[in-house]
């Protein structure tokens, strides 16, 4: 499979052509954090960039256990922080996008399990698509074939009986 890296106007992933047909968004739990406090605006001006897709996803690095303890990061001089921010935001927030942006945020656990989500999801997307416009084709042809009594084509005119 080619990768291309380019500026997509929504998400960090897509099909070459089907950039707005499909797009994921990746987020790691630090990144994750980072759209609950700071980047709560940012995040959702994404948002509505990648409800703009047939099938947006939001991927995210991390799990549901994750989510429900403090957020444990290494601040300045390698010094170990706990995030102020309670448990509950994370979870309702995760809620909150889903409903109101109409986006599945999945959470994948880790990285590796993520890129394979990602992959799958532009995979089916892909096939979904080929289906669709060979359904299309299908009917196309079909509503051009006539419905009622073939008509005759004749180089000649008709000959009538006397």
């Amino acid at each position: 499979m080619q990768c291309r890296t380019v500026t997509l106007e929504a998400g960090d992933y897509s099909i070459v052509g089907m950039e707005q047909v499909v797009s994921v968004e990746r987020k790691s739990l630090g990144d994750w954090y980072g759209c609950l406090t700071g980047g709560r605006d940012r995040f959702e001006n994404s948002l509505h960039r990648l409800a703009a897709c047939r099938y947006p996803l939001v991927v995210v690095e991390a799990n549901m256990s994750d989510l429900l303890k403090p957020y444990t990061y290494v601040g300045s001089g390698g010094v170990q922080c706990q995030s102020q921010l309670p448990p509950l935001v994370g979870q309702n927030s995760l809620l909150s996008w889903q409903a109101r942006f109409r986006i599945p945020l999945m959470l994948c656990g880790e990285r590796s399990a993520a890129s394979r989500m990602t992959l799958q999801h532009l995979d089916l997307v892909w096939r979904l698509e080929r289906e669709d416009a060979k359904q299309a084709a299908r009917e196309a042809k079909d509503e051009a074939r006539p419905t009622g009594p073939p008509s005759l084509v004749a180089h000649h005119p008709p000959m009538v009986e006397k």
